[in-house]
């Protein structure tokens, strides 16, 4: 046996102990859909981790509703394996996104170069897809006739766990934030104001300066720059902070372009890709410019197209009506990979895996042919050519989501010239059927899919840019006889689902032992619940303060007493034993003072 390795070897050995660091595999998977809002996320790696680069600051989960998602982080014992458990549910039908910073290394070895993220889609309620104008809301102020209410965003800026708008309005030169009561309706109007001249139109949120807050950016049409909100710490805007980078936004993406944890912003400019990047703390260096790959980038979206955990660009290119795909290294640059016809001029895009392959498609709002342009993936990191899907006059807004809850993505784009928003729904496959519209009253220029009311169905919110009205369309799901509905003065949650699973047909929510599980209470601020574990009563018993879902004689233990916080907001975080014999059921109802005596919330079944 030699004593020594010949020469030739070392250099093998020397690669294999630099190796370098991967992510072989996460869960969920990207672009997976219908995931429990709850649902742990696991990280394995090709090596085991320095457990000091394991942090919440490297490793960051976050809902394009909800905001920043705390939680733990934990390495198994093979060292190779973290999980994170999130410490509260996200919210039902939003898309969460995962990122980890190139800060993250091997325990013996380099760091994970150009970092990892992941997208997925969160679960919604099954329902009818059958939708009802709830309510209207409207963004004027009484002395004022024309805003032009381009849409919002409706994530939670005041982290009561409901979602708000922040309005974006292009005459009036602001941003209006409704807050939602936590109900699903929307109080008065505060008004942060752009410099005069400035035209806010696209828009995204996140967390741009790193305090746990969601922040606010948008393009700006006419004054050539991008406008920052901070948010105050308090669930309000500061003051914009607005960088000039040329050329007219009519798109914003918020993406960490070089995985050192952080958001950066990428924008487009009718000539090319505008990036911002991210100092760390809300502010930004200069922007650079690079090519979209056609010409008159106007959309945007961010999404990790090639599955390789690297964000990549899609850019919708007006002038030469293609949709371009840049593919992303994690470290701050794109390389263009594939330019597909969209047949038409792309007024907006969005993104998700509409046919199931677990691979990022693109929906496209084509203004100048009255459709939805469906460009699938061919599994390479490029699209195949479009499959076109007839909608109003002049789309300029498009979204996509679970419209039922049947665990696929529909589209919903909103028509200026006709006033209203056509649905498709999806097959299953990623062919649509079933169209249907919902109606603004002039102008349709926005349709957002969120889960206002907060019962864990899928609602829709269109935009009128004419009226500066928001038309709130609540899914008219099932209302069975004899159950009490979850209410203002009174909700019950499970991981965000209201919807009375386990009675009058609809499911039980499913909750897998040894996983977190989220029980939420909601009603008044500062006001006293108890929560009660029984046996299902359908129909249920009439009482002084509502109906009564369970049966207390066969009651399982002492209720669970808490008070609600100042928001109105209780959570209970549990582990599901994992011992509990499959099948096993526990219904929940929950009883919640107010200021003149006692009112039930929801019942809501779970099966183990």
């Amino acid at each position: 046996m030699h004593r020594f390795l010949p020469a030739f070897f070392l250099p093998l050995l020397a690669t294999v102990a630099t190796a370098q660091l991967t992510v072989t595999s996460v869960t969920p998977a990207n672009a997976a859909r219908g995931v429990s809002p709850a649902a742990p996320v696991t990280l394995t790696f090709s090596a085991p981790v320095n457990p000091a680069t394991i942090t919440p600051q490297n490793i960051k989960v976050s809902g394009r509703w909800s905001g920043p998602v705390p939680g733990t982080l934990a390495i198994a014992p093979a060292g190779n394996i973290v999980t994170f458990t999130p410490s509260r549910a996200l919210f039902a039908t939003e898309i969460a996104t995962l990122n980890v910073t190139h800060f993250v290394a091997a325990a013996t070895g380099p760091a994970l170069t150009g970092g990892f993220m992941a997208m997925w889609w969160v679960d919604c309620a099954p329902s009818s897809g059958s939708y009802v104008l709830d309510h209207v809301v409207d963004y004027r102020l009484p002395t004022e006739t024309f805003i032009r209410t381009y849409g919002f965003f409706a994530g939670d800026v005041d982290r009561d766990g409901s979602p708000d708008m922040s309005a974006t309005n292009e005459v009036a030169h602001d941003i209006r934030l409704l807050k939602n009561s936590g109900c699903g309706t929307f109080g008065p109007k505060v008004i942060t104001p752009l410099p005069p001249g400035h035209e806010p139109s696209p828009n995204e949120g996140a967390d741009l300066d790193g305090d746990g807050w969601l922040d606010f950016v948008t393009g700006d049409q006419t004054a050539q720059a991008v406008g920052i909100f901070l948010n105050n710490g308090a669930g309000n805007y500061l003051a914009p902070v607005t960088i000039p980078v040329g050329g007219s936004i009519h798109g914003i993406a918020l993406l960490d372009c070089d995985s050192d944890g952080d958001v950066d912003i990428a924008g487009t400019n009718m000539s090319d890709v505008v990036l911002l990047r991210n100092n760390g703390n809300g502010t930004f260096q200069a922007p650079t410019f690079f090519s979209g790959g056609g010409s008159g980038e106007r959309s945007i979206a961010v999404a990790d197209v090639n599955n390789d955990g690297k964000a990549d660009i899609l850019c919708g290119c007006y002038h030469s009506q293609d949709v371009t795909v840049l593919l992303g290294n994690g470290t701050g640059t794109f390389a263009i990979s594939a330019t597909v016809s969209c047949g038409g001029a792309p007024w907006q895009m969005a993104v998700g895996d509409l046919d199931g392959d677990g691979r990022i498609d693109c929906v496209i709002a084509d203004a100048t042919n009255a459709r939805a342009a469906v460009l699938r993936s061919n599994g390479a990191g490029g699209l195949l050519p479009f499959v076109g899907y007839a909608v109003g006059s002049n789309p300029v807004s498009v979204d996509i989501g679970d419209l039922e809850g049947d665990d696929d993505l529909d589209i919903v784009i909103a028509s200026y010239s006709n006033g209203n928003a056509t649905m498709w729904r999806n097959n299953g496959s990623g062919v649509f059927v079933n169209p249907t519209t919902i109606a603004a009253s002039s102008a349709g220029s926005c349709a957002v899919i969120v889960d206002f009311d907060r019962d864990g169905d899928t609602d829709v919110i269109l935009v009128d840019e004419l009226d500066d009205k928001g038309f709130v369309y609540r899914q008219n799901g099932p209302n069975p006889p004899a159950v009490q509905p979850p209410s203002c003065g009174g909700a019950f949650r499970i991981n965000s689902f209201a919807n009375r699973g386990g009675y009058g047909g609809a499911p039980a929510r499913f909750l897998p032992g040894g996983a977190p599980a989220f029980f939420d209470v909601s009603g008044q601020p500062a006001q006293l619940f108890a929560l009660y574990v029984g046996v299902r009563l359908q129909p249920g018993a009439a009482s002084p303060f509502g109906i009564v879902n369970l049966d207390l004689a066969q009651g399982f233990g002492s209720p669970v007493i808490g008070l609600l916080n100042a928001a109105g907001e209780a959570s209970i975080a549990v582990v599901v034993p994992p011992g509990l014999p499959p099948g096993s059921t526990l219904t929940m109802q929950c009883v919640v003072t107010t200021a003149t005596g006692l009112i039930t919330t929801n019942p809501e079944q779970a099966i183990f």
